[in-house]
């Protein structure tokens, strides 16, 4: 994955993004309070996971404020309960995102933020039928063309968009389309603006938003970044 340290979303506003290698670093430089975290972990996997998301979560705090130091937490009640957080807050909005061997976190000043990063997506008609709303995909694969594969380009999209929201997969996917529109692309960087629908949903996830700047990053390996704000 080409790992971008800056990008813009459409409308202007700047992302920082980090990155860790998922196994690859030990947990000397969390805090007490990451630790705490990383003690709740219950597998190995998850471990990594947890240590590699706090590392690049603070190297984007370094690219976007220079000797700035803050701790990664979860928010522990709420609609978003489990969205990462910066201790102390700094007004700034955090995303964290970990796919097959390395992890990404983006930061920026402002309301919240979405990140994901996927590998090329192989799934059977099963999951896409429980992952997408009906003609969902649709609208990725008239605005991806060659450049990104299209259900890969959906599910990143979607995911970022629920972090966004704070509800993550706890929102019936069936029940909420992310729908695409194409400003612009180029060299792999394509541009976006989407559009939530939602319906029939289930009381407490909070209010959806509607329309959100968005960028999805590929280099051709079929991993995708999806940025949403």
């Amino acid at each position: 994955m080409r790992r971008a340290e800056r990008l813009q979303l459409p409308g202007g506003r700047e992302l920082f993004l980090g990155w860790a290698e998922v196994g690859a670093e030990d947990d000397a430089a969390l805090s007490g309070l990451e630790r705490e975290g990383l003690a709740r972990c219950r597998t190995a996997k998850r471990r990594r996971e947890f240590v590699a998301g706090r590392l690049a979560a603070h190297r984007a705090l370094e690219r976007l404020e220079p000797g700035a130091r803050a701790e990664v937490t979860a928010r522990a009640e709420g609609p978003d309960a489990g969205r990462p957080v910066l201790v102390p807050e700094r007004g700034l909005a955090l995303s964290i995102s970990h796919s097959t061997g390395l992890a990404v976190a983006a930061l920026a000043r402002g309301g919240a933020l979405g990140v994901d990063l996927e590998e090329r997506v192989e799934a059977g008609e099963a999951f896409l039928e429980e992952a997408f709303a009906p003609g969902e995909r649709a609208g990725y694969a008239a605005v991806c063309g060659a450049q990104v594969d299209a259900t890969t380009a959906a599910w990143a999209m979607k995911e970022a968009v629920l972090k966004v929201w704070g509800v993550g997969l706890r929102a019936p996917l069936q029940k909420v389309a992310v729908r695409p529109v194409l400003l612009h692309a180029h060299a792999g960087l394509l541009a976006l603006r989407v559009k939530l629908d939602t319906w029939e949903l289930p009381p407490g996830l909070g209010e959806p938003p509607s329309v959100l700047d968005a960028l999805l990053l590929t280099d051709g390996t079929g991993r995708v970044l999806a940025a949403a704000g």
